[in-house]
């Protein structure tokens, strides 16, 4: 332990000693601050024993933030990117449990999180570039709106409160940025989440999450 941190030190003081170099040889700063936000189109896969007439949705969501760009030496097509997010995520799954006298339900779900996403950028283009990394994403809370089949009632059911929400997922990303005047950029990109949005103990259904982004950005 005491000798990652070691390294994690000696690699940001080596870090900033190269944007410092790279400020004072070429005039520039190797860095840009942006914002940026647009709509999420997001479906969790659902997957479990004992079901059947499984139907995975798209719902439509949001995503707002910022971003902190890092470039390499002058005249390279390589930069890296470390991005903050709000996600609001929209997912419907409709479902029957097998053998039993009741139609399939559909269940309507909503998620916020907070993901942290790092990535490479590869300039094709001086426009435009195609980008690729992960992202740490951390799940705030869940609420899941349904119809009991039994008595036709409408039902709330808060996924955080009944401890079912998975608190951290991990996810890769890719994806391409336009840059149309100056700061302004249009941003496309696909992410998936590993593991489940739900704990999935004791044999529990599993909800792979994956969505695709489209919004604006502005670098300063």
């Amino acid at each position: 332990m005491i000798y990652m941190k070691k390294l994690m030190i000696c690699s940001l003081l080596a870090a900033s000693a190269a944007i410092s170099a790279e400020a004072q040889n070429t005039g520039r700063s190797p860095l840009r601050v942006g914002v940026k936000a647009g709509g999420n189109l997001s479906m969790a896969s659902f997957s479990a024993d004992g079901y059947s007439d499984v139907k995975n949705k798209f719902g439509f969501g949001f995503y707002g933030g910022g971003l902190l760009e890092i470039s390499g030496p002058a005249g390279s097509k390589w930069k890296g990117q470390v991005e903050a997010l709000f996600n609001y995520h929209n997912f419907k799954n409709e479902y029957a449990i097998a053998n039993q006298p009741f139609k399939a339900v559909d269940y309507k779900t909503d998620l916020m999180q907070i993901s942290v996403p790092v990535m490479v950028k590869y300039f094709i283009i001086p426009q435009l570039s195609v980008n690729a990394g992960a992202s740490v994403n951390f799940n705030l809370a869940s609420k899941t709106k349904f119809t009991n089949p039994a008595t036709d009632e409408a039902m709330t059911r808060d996924n955080k409160d009944l401890d079912m929400l998975s608190t951290l997922q991990v996810g890769a990303l890719a994806g391409a940025t336009y840059y149309i005047y100056k700061g302004f950029f249009v941003d496309a990109r696909y992410n998936y989440y590993f593991g489940s949005v739900f704990k999935n103990d004791n044999d529990a259904p599993t909800y792979r999450l994956s969505a695709i982004q489209l919004g604006l950005g502005y670098k300063f």
